[in-house]
C-alpha cells in the first residue's frame, strides 16, 4: 500500500517564504496600490500626554459640545462614514493583493485592475468574517472581565488581582489562535471561495495541524517588522532633527509661516507613515499568502472535506507551483 506524507512532517521552508515575498513585490511594484488601501483602512493610535490645562480644555470642550452639538454630530457622523468607506477598501485591497500575489506565486500575469476586480468579490463575505470575530472578540473579553470587575467592586483587590492575572493569561492565546484563524479563513475565502462558516471552520483546523508552524511564521514576521522599524527609524530620527528647528524658526519669526509649515509638516509625516505602512503591509500580505499555499497544498484532503457542502467550488486555496 503505497504511504502517504502526513502534513506534521512537512518541512516549512520559512525564509525562501520570506525572500519570495519581497522578490514578488520588489518585481510587481503594483502590488503596494493595495498596500496603501489596507493602510488608510488600518486603525491608527494616538496617545494624548498630559498638560496642566488638560481640564480647562476639557470643560472648554464639552462646553463646545453641549452649545453645538448639532455640528459635533454631524461631524461624528461624516468621520464614521469616511471610516466605514476606508475599512471597506481595506478589505478590496486585501482581497485585490492575495488574489494578485497567488497568482504571482503561479508564474501568471495580473494587473491592478484585475486585482480589484477579483477583490470587490469577496468584500462581503470579508466584512461578515470580520463582524463575526470582532463580536466574538467583544464576548471573550467580556466574559474574561466579568470576574474581575465584580470582584474589584468588593473589594477583594488580591482576588481581583489574581483572576485579572488568569484573564490575560487565557486571553492571550485565545487572541492568536482567533487572529490566525482569521488570516486563514480569509485566504479560504478569497482563494477557494468557500463560504464564511466554512471558511473558518477551514482555517481552524488547518491552524490545528500546523500551530507550530504558524508559531514560528509569526515570529518571523515580527522580527521581520521589528527590523524594519530599525531601518526606518534613523530616516524619522534625520527628519525630525530637520524639522524640529525649522519649526522654532518658523515660530518665531512669523505665526503664519508657522501654521503653514505646521500643517506641512504633518502632511509630510502622514505621507511618509503612509508610505512605510503599505510596504510593510504589502509584504506581510504576500508573505503570508505564501506561506498558507504552503501549508494547505498539503491539506488538500481536509480542504475537501470542508468542501463537501459545496462541491461545485474548486479547490483554489493553494495551487501548485508552476
Amino acid at each position: 500500500m503505497k504511504e502517504t506524507n502526513k502534513p506534521a512532517g512537512k518541512e516549512i521552508p520559512f525564509i525562501e517564504i520570506l525572500k519570495e515575498a519581497a522578490q514578488i513585490v520588489w518585481k510587481n511594484k503594483f502590488l503596494l496600490w493595495f498596500g496603501v488601501l489596507m493602510a488608510l483602512g488600518s486603525p491608527g493610535s494616538f496617545n494624548a500626554g498630559n498638560s496642566e490645562d488638560w481640564n480647562g480644555k476639557g470643560d472648554a470642550a464639552k462646553n463646545f459640545m453641549e452649545t453645538h452639538w448639532q455640528l459635533v454630530l454631524g461631524i461624528g457622523l461624516v468621520l464614521f462614514a469616511v471610516g466605514v468607506a476606508l475599512f471597506l477598501l481595506s478589505l478590496i485591497g486585501k482581497a485585490g493583493l492575495v488574489k494578485s500575489a497567488n497568482l504571482i506565486a503561479q508564474n501568471k500575469k495580473t494587473t491592478f485592475r484585475t486585482g480589484w476586480g477579483e477583490g470587490k468579490k469577496y468584500l462581503w463575505k470579508l466584512f461578515k468574517l470580520f463582524l463575526l470575530f470582532f463580536f466574538a472578540t467583544i464576548i471573550i473579553v467580556s466574559v474574561l472581565a466579568l470576574p474581575v470587575v465584580f470582584l474589584a467592586i468588593k473589594g477583594s483587590w488580591v482576588s481581583a488581582l489574581v483572576m485579572g492575572l488568569l484573564a490575560i493569561a487565557i486571553f492571550v492565546p485565545l487572541v492568536f489562535i482567533l487572529a490566525l484563524t482569521n488570516i486563514f479563513a480569509e485566504f479560504y475565502i478569497i482563494l477557494s471561495e468557500l463560504k464564511v462558516w466554512s471558511a473558518v471552520e477551514a482555517g481552524y483546523n488547518l491552524l490545528l495541524k500546523n500551530i507550530k508552524s504558524s508559531i514560528i511564521f509569526s515570529l518571523l514576521i515580527l522580527v521581520v517588522s521589528i527590523a524594519a522599524g530599525m531601518v526606518f527609524l534613523p530616516l524619522f530620527g534625520v527628519t525630525l532633527l530637520i524639522l524640529v528647528p525649522a519649526g522654532i524658526l518658523f515660530y518665531y519669526m512669523n505665526k503664519i509661516a508657522f501654521g503653514i509649515f505646521l500643517a506641512l509638516a504633518i502632511l509630510l509625516f502622514l505621507a511618509f507613515a503612509l508610505f512605510v505602512s503599505s510596504i510593510f503591509l504589502t509584504y506581510k500580505a504576500t508573505a503570508w499568502t505564501l506561506f498558507f499555499r504552503e501549508i494547505a497544498k498539503v491539506e488538500s484532503e481536509e480542504t475537501a472535506k470542508a468542501l463537501e457542502e459545496e462541491p461545485e467550488k474548486e479547490i483554489a486555496a493553494a495551487p501548485e507551483k508552476a
